[in-house]
């Protein structure tokens, strides 16, 4: 680059707001290090250059103009119980206009933690330039969770307001709904755990049953004969046994025996387990106000006039309006429509407009202006021109020479001059040698005295 460019260089560089920074990221780790670098700085540099590079990827994003970043990192440590947690903060300075929404806090945030080891997000602190912290480090709460539902609610009653305006502008014209929505959400968490029991008939799954008896005893003859030895003795030879008619014992009562029978049955029981969690942010109830403006009538001795809506368009907006916000007369939602004219705002008088904007005063002036260039180019190049063209040429005669010889003549008588007008004969023909000399050597200084001499005489 030539030197005298150097400096509007620098100032194209400074408008567009390069260089951004001066600092080095990895690019310092490159250079030669030197061998009396101790390990204290070489940790110093890489953590220099960590923080570089994260602040040069923060600054990419659109709201951001230039941003800091600062790392508490702790030195490594074998015991468990000493292991410190690593921090960071970031300090952003903001486009003039500009704000970063949640979303784009979050992605800060978790960009730093996911760059940097052992770090976790609720670690990572943002604040802008005017000291307003933008990351809350605590996200649950009471503070975080209702500004979200807040935040939340709004864009609910948000998104009800533009389909209202949506679907009615197309049928009234541009910027004649005013509609305002007011939506009740409930945040609460709620859990239900629910057990419930079929009314099938019951069904046997499976049956044991188990018997239990003693059975009684068979009965047994009576014992005949004569009690004693005799009975058991047998008779001698010869004789005829007697028969002795049996004496009937006394036999005990029949006996039947005892008999237990268990029986164990399982059901098939139809159960029913629910659990159910109920989600936040749910809406409870819903309430729509719409005011619809005249509509443009006929008009009347050349006037735009306007009508005001009838009962049946008033009814058609109202069924509109329902079906656009989820209308549900069990929860409680209600719509109301009015029509009633918009008062305008007041109209101030028209004001004269100067005479350089008005619609053909550009043109007026860029033809006059073009005028006189054109006049101012004719007056400085073209006439000195024209006059050098037209002015009288000397005319030289060829004398005749005749081989005769001449007769000699009686000279002139000399005349006397006057010693003033010679002197200035003198003068003048030193003068227009001198002009004549002047625009054989510098033309460009001739043009622009005779350039000045027109302008003074014009």
């Amino acid at each position: 680059m030539p030197q005298e460019q150097l400096g509007q260089a620098k100032l194209a560089l400074a408008a567009a707001g390069l260089p951004a920074s001066q600092d080095k990221g990895f690019e310092m780790m490159q250079g030669d290090q030197g061998f009396g670098t101790s390990q204290f700085v070489e940790n110093a540099r890489y953590q220099h250059a960590l923080e570089t590079e994260l602040a040069r990827t923060i600054g990419q994003l659109r709201p951001v103009r230039e941003a800091r970043v600062h790392l508490a990192l702790p030195k490594p440590s074998a015991f468990t119980r000493q292991k410190q947690p690593a921090s960071a903060s970031v300090v952003l300075q903001m486009q003039a206009g500009s704000a970063l929404e949640a979303g784009q806090v979050d992605a800060i945030l978790h960009l730093v933690a996911s760059s940097i080891p052992d770090l976790a997000p609720d670690r990572v602190t943002v604040v802008d330039q005017f000291g307003r912290m933008l990351s809350n480090p605590d996200p649950d709460s009471e503070a975080a969770r209702g500004a979200k539902q807040f935040d939340q609610q709004r864009r609910q009653e948000a998104v009800y307001v533009q389909r209202i305006q949506a679907l009615l502008e197309p049928m009234t014209g541009p910027g004649r709904v005013s509609a305002q929505v007011s939506v009740d959400m409930d945040f609460s968490q709620t859990e239900e755990a629910r057990e419930i029991y079929g009314q099938d008939p019951a069904r046997v799954r499976s049956e044991q049953i188990s018997e239990n008896g003693r059975l009684a005893a068979a009965p047994t003859a009576a014992a005949q004969g004569v009690p004693g030895s005799a009975s058991n003795t047998p008779d001698p030879a010869g004789t005829t046994p007697v028969s002795v008619p049996a004496a009937t014992a006394a036999t005990p009562a029949a006996d039947g025996g005892a008999t237990s029978r268990t029986a164990v049955r399982n059901y098939e029981l139809d159960r029913t387990l629910t659990h159910t969690r109920q989600a936040t942010g749910r809406i409870r109830r819903v309430t729509a106000a719409v005011l619809v403006d005249n509509l443009p009538g006929a008009a009347s001795s050349g006037k735009p006039t306007t009508r005001a809506l009838n009962a049946g368009e008033l009814a058609r907006i109202q069924t509109l309006v329902q079906q656009a916000i989820g209308f549900d007369a069990a929860r409680g939602d209600a719509v109301s429509v009015v029509n009633a004219p918009f008062a305008g705002a007041p109209q101030a008088e028209p004001q004269a407009a100067p005479l350089w904007e008005k619609p053909g005063a550009r043109d007026l002036l860029r033809t006059v202006l073009g005028g006189l260039a054109v006049l101012l180019v004719i007056w400085v190049v073209l006439r000195p021109a024209f006059r050098q063209l037209l002015a009288p040429k000397p005319h030289y005669t060829v004398a005749t020479v005749v081989d005769e010889p001449m007769p000699l003549q009686a000279p002139e008588p000399t005349r006397t001059r006057d010693p003033e007008a010679a002197r200035k004969a003198a003068s003048f023909e030193e003068k227009l040698d001198v002009a004549r000399t002047a625009v054989n050597t510098d033309p460009k200084r001739v043009a622009q005295v005779v350039r000045d001499l027109v302008e003074s005489d014009g």
